[in-house]
């Protein structure tokens, strides 16, 4: 994967965390008020792109760390223990042959991003919820405010429970990818390695 995509990927995580962030802070000082022209400008644009990207390998990290014991209890049984590291097995790769190695970044960057989003749909559910109580609590019926909450518990669960299963697809995939495709290539760096000595052997008589 170039620097292009892994940076369009933080990206685009961070800008979720944006989202979420924004809707705290509307919740917390209103949103009545605020001049959304002075807001959307092309002046903001790069700033925005900044922080997006800085929350983004926050958000990676963060989620990373969360996840990691999880990651490495879906990966194939035995894997381990018959198979070098998967950090070496990626450096392999990389070196055997770079596009089978980037089919694979590719599935790794849609983990990341179902990943974080298990992060980042919470954290707007959460953002939501206070943007209600705080923007709308008096001015709605508590049942109607009752309702409102619960649909938005409703929706950011259903949609932190699909990332959380992609998120599991993915790594699924990821590792059984990764393997296969070591196992292919080592099997054809020793089968081309005898299929030389053959011919030296050959050559030699």
């Amino acid at each position: 994967m170039n620097t292009t995509n892994i940076f369009v990927e933080l990206v685009v995580i961070g800008f979720h965390t944006l989202i979420g962030i924004g809707i705290i802070v509307l919740a917390l000082v209103g949103y009545r008020n605020i001049e959304t022209e002075k807001l959307l400008t092309i002046n903001l644009a790069l700033p925005v792109l900044a922080i997006a990207y800085i929350f983004g390998i926050l958000i990676d990290r963060v989620s990373d760390r969360i996840f990691l014991a999880q990651d490495y209890k879906m990966r194939p049984a035995g894997s381990e223990a018959d198979l070098p590291s998967f950090l070496t097995m990626r450096y392999y790769i990389l070196h055997k042959s770079s596009d089978v190695y980037a089919q694979l970044e590719y599935i790794r960057s849609r983990l990341r991003i179902a990943r974080a989003s298990v992060f980042n749909f919470m954290l707007m559910t959460l953002a939501l919820l206070l943007f209600v109580w705080f923007q709308f609590g008096k001015s709605f019926t508590v049942q109607n405010l009752i309702i409102l909450c619960a649909v938005i518990l409703v929706i950011g669960a259903i949609l932190t429970f699909a990332s959380h299963q992609s998120w599991m697809g993915l790594v699924k995939s990821y590792s059984i990818s990764t393997i296969r495709a070591y196992t292919l290539l080592r099997e054809e760096e020793v089968k081309s390695g005898m299929e030389n000595k053959t011919g030296k052997a050959k050559h030699s008589a």
